[in-house]
């Protein structure tokens, strides 16, 4: 089946909208939202796959960009991730299963990430205290200091890479990045 290409702009979107209780309206004027039953948009499949293309070009773009950012690290974006988010867990470290969800990656992904900050040194492995068989990763000193000193600027380096967006704007690319990442993960 051959996907035609069209941009966002050149698609049409349906609503079908009735009059609540057959309620009568004066000819050009339009009933309030409230006043309507609207069925809920759904977008064309086609419409669906170009933001997916969007959504895995933006994230290549990123993460090369990224790597030039943490050059002077040695680091990808996503062992710097794992670095910020050892440091949220504090002293008592987290398994790579915990980390891996919090990251969104494959478990291996996220072993691979402790093993690089192991390897700096930034990171340090421990059996779990109530199961030896369990291993959990916490922040070495030198990694807690790396954060404490220069962790918001790498910070603000990666969030460059976004470019000039308003808040507003923002907060409504998190909010929906979020609901997508949430509808990933059901």
């Amino acid at each position: 089946m051959a996907m035609r290409s069209h941009s966002l702009s050149d698609r049409q979107f349906s609503v079908a909208r009735r009059p609540v209780g057959g309620a009568k309206v004066h000819p050009g004027w339009y009933t309030s939202i409230g006043a309507l039953e609207e069925e809920a948009l759904q977008a064309a499949p086609d419409v669906l796959f170009d933001v997916f293309t969007q959504i895995l070009k933006i994230a290549g773009a990123l993460d090369r960009s990224a790597s030039e950012a943490l050059e002077d690290l040695n680091l990808t974006a996503g062992a710097f991730n794992a670095l910020v988010e050892l440091g949220k867990v504090g002293d008592e470290g987290i398994a790579p299963s915990e980390l891996a969800r919090r990251l969104a990656v494959a478990r291996r992904t996220a072993t691979l990430y402790v093993d690089i900050l192991t390897r700096q040194g930034w990171a340090i492995r421990e059996a779990h205290p109530g199961d030896r068989r369990m291993v959990l990763a916490r922040l070495s000193d030198k990694g807690k200091q790396l954060l404490e000193e220069d962790g918001e600027r790498y910070q603000r380096r990666l969030a460059e890479l976004l470019g000039d967006i308003a808040p507003v704007q923002a907060e409504r690319l998190r909010q929906l990045l979020s609901q997508i990442t949430a509808e990933i993960r059901v």
